[in-house]
């Protein structure tokens, strides 16, 4: 009898699982192919292998450090799927955000920020970073160093190298590893971190532990794996560094809900729209709590700032500030940094969203965004190949559509709008 009320549970958590996806039928997309349309093979692999060692010992890699960080590195198509299913990509952003913090991570968080306050002061009066912001990436990345990836990197990036999408970016990555162990004298065994590549407390990629990684604990090593001063130093130099020409803006928010007026012009509601607070004071824009969008931190009239519905025209409504283009800077991901953005509001206890998500709304899979891209292409709204990853492109290209057909153009990928589409 046990027996059969699990299997009669299982069965009906499968059957709401299956609700919870829009009911549209689609085929399957290609399965993963290399980036010139090749199939990815051991073949392929041993070949761009081949060519890469050349790579590396053109570029001054000694033939011992080259083996020592390839020993055993192969061909490993899982990966190449890890990467194109990544859950900043494939789930809807409320999802994605549920525990983002949780109530544990949440008070882990602040704990944290109480214990290391000697090290987040001394690097906020020397950047301008503050506290909250280095303790939320490092919750957000390694669960506050609990969790800082097990992947053999080396392995990781030359699976994405030979993929061929960003071939240059994980092969000069590679290299990148290769000097840090060559420098510092780690060993292959040390550098281990995610699936993507990215290393240690500060989860950053080779080239960005050379370019932006600091000694925060004066010890004469940059040690991103074992030191947290040095993750929390380098995590702050780079968002003072990574983009000179908009610095970080000390004493600036980054983010805050508003209420766009009624009627308000969805299409204009994007990350790479900006208008100065004043324009968006004149459109109506306030803030959800009822005050004007200039009594925000830091603010002025001039200051720039976009408007975005990131779940659609039934969610809440955001405004970003430059320091939140730092967040996009670091992950480009939408999701990614909307995360940073509440999570670091959390920790020092400002008020988070108040308008819920519309968690009504069903997911759409993978093989569902693949053949909406395919017909928004199809269509014309997009001259940008399918790949299943809801981005900037197709959101941009469903505002398109939307535009056309006389629609809110909030460019959000809905079950409604995915039944109309392929209905064109």
């Amino acid at each position: 009898m046990r027996a059969l009320a699990l299997l009669a549970a299982a069965l009906l958590a499968g059957a709401a699982n299956a609700a919870d996806i829009c009911a549209v039928k689609v085929p399957d997309p290609p399965p993963a192919r290399a980036a010139d349309g090749s199939a990815l093979t051991n073949a392929g692999f041993k070949d761009w292998l081949d060519g890469f060692r050349a790579k590396a010992r053109a570029a001054g890699i000694p033939a011992k450090i080259f083996d020592e960080a390839m020993a055993g590195v192969k061909f490993t198509p899982k990966t190449i799927e890890r990467a194109q299913n990544a859950n900043e990509r494939t789930q809807r952003i409320w999802g994605y955000l549920k525990n983002r913090p949780s109530a544990e991570r949440l008070a882990t968080g602040k704990a944290e920020l109480k214990k290391n306050a000697a090290i987040l002061a001394r690097i906020e009066d020397e950047t301008g970073i503050p506290p909250e912001v280095l303790v939320t990436f490092w919750g957000v990345e390694t669960d506050y160093g609990r969790n800082k990836g097990k992947d053999d990197i080396f392995q990781a990036m030359a699976a994405l190298a030979y993929e061929g999408g960003r071939r240059d970016f994980y092969e000069n990555n590679l290299l990148a590893a290769m000097r840090l162990m060559q420098r510092y004298g780690f060993s292959k065994k040390k550098m281990v971190g995610s699936w993507a590549g990215a290393v240690g407390h500060a989860q950053f990629m080779p080239e960005a532990y050379e370019q932006y990684a600091v000694d925060g604990d004066g010890d004469g090593v940059i040690d991103l794996w074992d030191s947290l001063p040095d993750a929390f130093a380098s995590k702050a130099n780079y968002l003072k560094q990574r983009n000179a020409k908009t610095p970080w803006k000390r004493g600036q928010a980054w983010i805050a809900e508003v209420q766009p007026p009624a009627g308000f012009a969805f299409e204009d509601g994007d990350l790479t729209i900006k208008k100065t607070l004043g324009a968006w004071q004149i459109r109506g824009i306030t803030l959800k709590s009822g005050g004007a969008v200039t009594e925000l931190r830091g603010v002025t009239l001039d200051t720039p700032a976009a408007v975005f519905a990131p779940g659609g025209m039934r969610g809440p409504t955001v405004i970003t500030l430059p320091n939140f283009d730092r967040f996009v800077d670091y992950n480009p991901s939408q999701s990614y940094a909307l995360a940073i953005a509440l999570w670091s509001n959390a920790i020092a206890a400002r008020p988070g969203l108040q308008t819920p998500w519309p968690e009504d709304e069903p997911d759409i899979t993978r093989a569902q965004a693949y053949a909406l891209q395919k017909k928004l292409k199809e269509l014309g709204h997009t001259d940008a190949e399918p790949d299943g990853d809801i981005g900037k492109g197709t959101r941009a290209a469903i505002r398109s559509y939307q535009l056309a057909k006389g629609m809110v153009a909030d460019g959000f990928p809905s079950c409604a709008l995915l039944k109309k589409v392929l209905a064109d």
